[in-house]
This record gives C-alpha cells, sequence and structure tokens, in this order.
C-alpha cells in the first residue's frame, strides 16, 4: 500500500489578485437552462441560464457584452458592454422563507444546502485539495463577507450549532460560529469526513454543510445584492478573482503561462478537477484552481485492464470498490454499480490517481452516477 501524504497546507505570501476581464467569455451551459439567445445584449449580472436542478443557483454575464454564438456546450459574450451592472437587491430586508430562498438562487446562490431546519451547520473551512488554497485566503482577508454569509445562513437554518472547522493549530474564528480543529491532510478537507470529524457520526441527520467558498458568495451577495460573476483560482502559487467564463487561453497569456505538447491543463484541482479540451474552455462557478501536469510527470490515464492489485480499495475513504463500480460502469451496467457502493463515493479522486494500471476510475464512477440521474429523470417523466 502507498504512504504518501497529501498535505492541505500553504504559505500565503499575497492577497486576491484581480484577473483581467477578456476579449470574450466562453459560460459553459451543458445541462443548463438557457435563458439568453444569439444576438441578445447583456447587462454584467443578467441570467444567462437556470439550473434544473431544484435548488441550484442561477449563472450570471460575468460582464456586459453581445451574445454571439451559442451551442450545446458553452455561450460566448462578446465583452463590450461597459461597466454598466444589474440593479442591487436587499436581500437582507427579506424575511425567512422562499422569497429569500428563490431570491437567492436567482443571484446564483445554491439554496440546496440551506433549506429546511438543520441542528448543526458545519463550515468546512479547509483547502479543497493539495495545491488548493483559496479556502485558507478567504479564512484570512474575506472576514467581513463571511461573517454575513453565516449570519444570512443562520436565519435561514436556525441551527442549534455552527460549527467552523479549520486546519488544527490555525487561530480563526467567524462570529456566530465556534471553530473545531481538524487535521490538514487530503482527503480530510472533503465535505463527509468533515462532518464526520466534526460530530463523529456519519452522514448524520439534521445536518447542514458549506464550505468557505460557497459561503463567501452567500455574504458577498447579502452585503452586495449582486449576483456571483467570480470565482476564486489558485494557479501558480497565488489567488486570483476571475470572472466565470474567462478561457483558459487568456488565463495562461496573461499570467505568461506555457503548456507544451502532450500537457494536460486541469480545472479544479489535482484529484477531483477535470482536464480540458480546449484553451477556449471557460472556468466555471465550481473551478478553485488550474494545474499544468506535465506530460513527463505522471503516466497518461488510459483504458487498461484492472491488475487486481486492490490498491484502491486500500485508499478509498468511503470504504466502497472502486475496480468494481469501475468494470460495472465500463460495460453500462449500472445498476450493478450501485451494489458495489456508487452511491456512497464522495469523488475524492484517490482511487485513480493511486492506480498502477492508470484507469479512469474517478470518470467511470462519475459517468455511472451521471446514466443512473438520467435514467431516473427520463423514468419520472413517463
Amino acid at each position: 500500500m502507498l504512504k504518501i501524504h497529501y498535505s492541505l497546507d500553504f504559505e500565503l505570501t499575497n492577497s486576491i489578485r484581480d484577473m483581467a476581464l477578456p476579449e470574450e467569455l466562453h459560460i459553459q451551459v451543458r445541462n443548463l437552462i438557457l435563458k439568453t439567445k444569439k444576438g441578445s445584449v447583456l447587462t454584467k449580472g443578467d441570467v444567462i441560464a437556470e439550473h434544473p436542478a431544484p435548488g441550484g443557483g442561477a449563472f450570471h454575464a460575468a460582464a456586459g457584452g453581445k451574445v454571439t454564438g451559442v451551442n450545446y456546450h458553452n455561450l460566448v459574450v462578446n465583452c463590450t458592454g461597459g461597466d454598466e451592472t444589474v440593479s442591487p437587491v436587499d436581500v437582507n430586508s427579506m424575511g425567512k422563507g422562499t422569497e429569500l430562498l428563490r431570491t437567492l438562487q436567482s443571484l446564483g446562490v445554491d439554496v440546496a444546502p440551506l433549506t429546511g431546519k438543520a441542528e448543526v451547520l458545519v463550515i468546512n473551512g479547509l483547502n479543497p485539495e493539495p495545491g488548493v488554497s483559496v479556502a485558507q485566503q478567504l479564512l484570512r482577508d474575506g472576514r467581513e463577507e463571511l461573517r454575513a454569509g453565516v449570519a444570512l445562513a443562520r436565519k435561514l437554518l436556525s441551527p442549534n450549532r455552527a460549527v467552523l472547522a479549520v486546519p488544527k493549530g490555525e487561530q480563526v474564528a467567524i462570529h456566530g460560529a465556534e471553530t473545531v480543529g481538524i487535521r490538514a491532510k487530503y482527503p480530510y478537507s472533503l465535505d463527509a469526513l468533515v462532518v464526520r470529524a466534526v460530530t463523529g457520526k456519519e452522514f448524520p441527520e439534521g445536518t447542514r454543510v458549506i464550505n468557505v467558498m460557497d459561503l463567501y458568495d452567500l455574504g458577498r451577495v447579502a452585503l452586495t445584492g449582486l449576483p456571483i460573476t467570480e470565482t476564486l483560482m489558485t494557479i501558480a502559487g497565488h489567488n486570483y478573482r476571475v470572472p466565470i467564463g474567462t478561457p483558459v487561453r487568456h488565463i495562461l497569456d496573461l499570467l505568461g503561462l506555457v503548456a507544451g505538447p502532450g500537457d494536460t491543463i486541469v480545472l479544479g484541482g489535482p484529484f477531483r478537477g477535470e482536464a480540458i479540451y480546449s484553451l477556449d474552455e471557460g472556468v466555471k462557478k465550481t473551478d478553485y484552481g488550474l494545474f499544468i501536469t506535465s506530460s513527463d510527470a505522471i503516466p497518461a490515464v488510459q483504458d487498461a485492464a484492472c491488475i487486481n492489485c486492490g490498491e484502491c480499495v486500500l485508499q478509498c475513504p468511503a470504504r466502497v470498490q472502486p475496480h468494481l463500480i469501475s468494470r460495472c460502469a465500463e460495460y453500462e451496467r449500472f445498476e450493478e454499480a450501485e451494489r458495489y457502493g456508487l452511491n456512497s463515493c464522495f469523488e475524492c479522486g484517490l482511487c485513480a490517481f493511486n492506480c498502477f494500471a492508470r484507469r479512469p476510475l474517478l470518470q467511470y464512477i462519475r459517468f455511472a452516477k451521471a446514466q443512473l440521474k438520467a435514467k431516473g429523470q427520463q423514468d419520472a417523466q413517463v
């Protein structure tokens, strides 16, 4: 069994930097409900798409301009709209209830974790993956937004207890939440494991969890009344405020980064992120990092046969069988994959990272989940 320690510690040396606006935004709209069309003229903050999930947040234009292209994957906005933005909404004046939730959803907030009554609200303040330091940065530089986010979350959920989970030894506090230290090693930063560390239970009833990045967005919405149009990303050791839809090509050119032939560019983190298919691909709301992996550093993932080494099972913190799940997904036996623990997997990516055969285990798992979800939606419509 491999013994590798995936540290989440990061030495912050700078404040958050603003990424310059690109000439075009390439906003991913796959599987979203479009609310605009080619030729439309947008103001910064206009709604461009809604999420099909009941609690999913809407998507907004990060800049004003004209929609010059729309296809199944992307919506392209030519950024020529100036500094004009949509009018702010006073969410703090609204009472607790459906109106407030719908307003937050329309401003881009995922309200699924903020519905109903919670006994415990867990705030995940650990960096999500090695090499990504946005959570640590926000705990240092985003205190005002985080306090506003906690206040609004408490208003919606009325929890008996709010807990901020931070790396053990860190002296961090947010008004309205108690602080608990957790070992700063991956995968202990994942929501399911943070909740277990805080409550001592796995998937306890009456518990809601929200990460610091989402809490910061909630606080910014509460303070400004404006929609979410940016994401925070760790790139080459620094944290940037990046307009959603910014093409990767723009980021590389602006920062002087070079990707050679055969190199892999990953949006997100090194374990759970997704490799891009084009430098024109735009960043998403949940992309918290950008990484360039040399073709010489890590062997390429391939559709090789499983060698039954068992390393993925030994590494799995969810105690499922990734090798069997991936085989079922590979041959479209999705219901059988469920019997091996598909729905208990929280997609940490350790199985794929440690696979000696370099099988795309995480991709197979996500594929199986997506196919079962699509089947469930089709069955519901019949």
